[in-house]
């Protein structure tokens, strides 16, 4: 996570060209037509999904009536944007509808999530999560290492010298369910405890007594970007892939917006939270 990642700088590309486009009056119709693409192409360039071309930096900022102060700046990003990523020995491990997710949550300021069935997974012990995948027939047993390597590599964002922001909330389910035995859960459920005294993470439990809700059987996480203010990216995760809401779809976005408060206030406050982990710790 940090300011020279390709991720980072293909995130703050987009934003740029994004306002540079709208400074001109211009549309992505507009900028489709320049660059003879898609209109789905200039949307993944201002979101930052795709690096660009320097040709077609180069059309982009004509059209846009850039500047040579301004032209030098975002050149120097797109340079900083076409970087590749180091190799990493897992990188085969996440799919690429996942790898997205990974590359988004290393330039969040905060993610909140809610998850009905499994501990959060930013959350998780690696016993727990070495549980969980050996449960999925997706994974080959030589590939388990580099799924765990993967996980932890994630985990780096909340217990590094700048961590994100995370704000949990599960249901009473999700850290009540049996995985990997007494001795995984027990530790699980003390590592979340010492999770939730950190000042940059919130734990919340809805418990069984709170009955319906707005999310029930339904799990996502919410994004949110320093470089971005209210542009938010919702996540939502099925078995073969994934789906995101982003600030082109602003009304469905809101609905998990609203969805995450309303689940907050269902939910036990933290310091209630992390009794019942206790409580449910001791009845193991």
């Amino acid at each position: 996570m940090g300011s020279s990642s390709p991720t980072v700088r293909k995130r703050q590309l987009g934003l740029a060209l994004a306002d540079l486009r709208q400074q001109a009056g211009k549309t992505r119709e507009d900028a489709a037509a320049a660059l003879e693409c898609s209109l789905s192409k200039i949307s993944r360039i201002e979101h930052g999904d795709v690096g660009v071309r320097p040709i077609e930096l180069r059309e982009l900022l004509d059209l846009y009536g850039v500047g040579k102060d301004e032209r030098g700046r975002v050149e120097e990003l797109a340079r900083l944007a076409r970087q590749r990523r180091p190799r990493t020995t897992y990188g085969s491990a996440i799919p690429d509808w996942f790898r997205k997710f990974v590359n988004l949550e290393e330039v969040a300021s905060e993610i909140r999530a809610y998850d009905s069935e499994l501990v959060t997974g930013l959350l998780q012990t690696r016993d727990y999560a070495r549980a969980l995948i050996e449960a999925t027939p997706l994974h080959r047993p030589e590939e388990i290492d580099r799924v765990l390597a993967a996980r932890e590599a994630r985990q780096r964002l909340i217990t590094g010298d700048e961590p994100i922001r995370v704000w949990a909330v599960m249901s009473e389910g999700a850290v009540r369910r049996m995985v990997g035995g007494r001795g995984v859960m027990t530790a699980q459920l003390e590592y979340l405890a010492e999770l939730g005294g950190q000042p940059h993470i919130t734990i919340q439990v809805v418990p069984f007594a709170a009955g319906a809700h707005p999310s029930t059987g339904f799990n996502f996480s919410l994004l949110r970007f320093p470089d971005d203010d209210g542009a938010d990216i919702a996540y939502l995760e099925h078995l073969t892939g994934a789906s995101y809401l982003d600030r082109d779809r602003p009304q469905e976005l809101k609905v998990y917006e609203i969805t995450f408060n309303a689940l907050s206030a269902a939910a036990l406050p933290p310091a209630d939270s992390l009794r019942l982990l206790d409580n449910v710790r001791q009845e193991l």
